[in-house]
């Protein structure tokens, strides 16, 4: 039977990145110059609580298919797709892998997951 749920695995190439492996990432001398991390949430969640990454870019999911055109400056980049809890980045990831973005990372468990591993957000 289908796992509706399940996301891993739907769509080649998206793959899952722990807040650690995320940060890590955005860090490291070497990969850091070459990571964006795409915050797709809604403008009052980017503000909220669980704040957002620090350098992100907010492109609202209902707003990304329309703002595609302008991310192609990020093709040769390491994309990084973050929301709330990791479902509406990985339909981002999904968005974005379809428009040619080679290399796309959801960002698992998103902000949730990020502020529980207590790295540090921007409010």
């Amino acid at each position: 039977m289908f796992n509706i749920f399940r996301r891993e695995g739907l769509t080649p190439g998206i793959e899952q990145l722990g807040p650690l492996e995320a940060f890590k990432k955005l860090i490291s001398p070497e990969e850091g110059k070459n990571a964006v991390v795409i915050d797709v949430r809604e403008p009052d969640e980017f503000r909220g609580k669980l704040g957002h990454i620090e350098n992100s870019e907010l492109i609202p999911l209902r707003l990304l298919p329309l703002k595609v055109k302008e991310l192609e400056k990020y093709k040769d980049k390491e994309i990084i797709v973050v929301c709330h809890s990791g479902a509406r980045s990985y339909s981002a990831a999904i968005i974005l892998k379809r428009h040619g973005f080679a290399s796309v990372f959801n960002l698992s468990g998103g902000m949730l997951l990020w502020k529980k591993h207590g790295l540090k957000s921007s409010l």
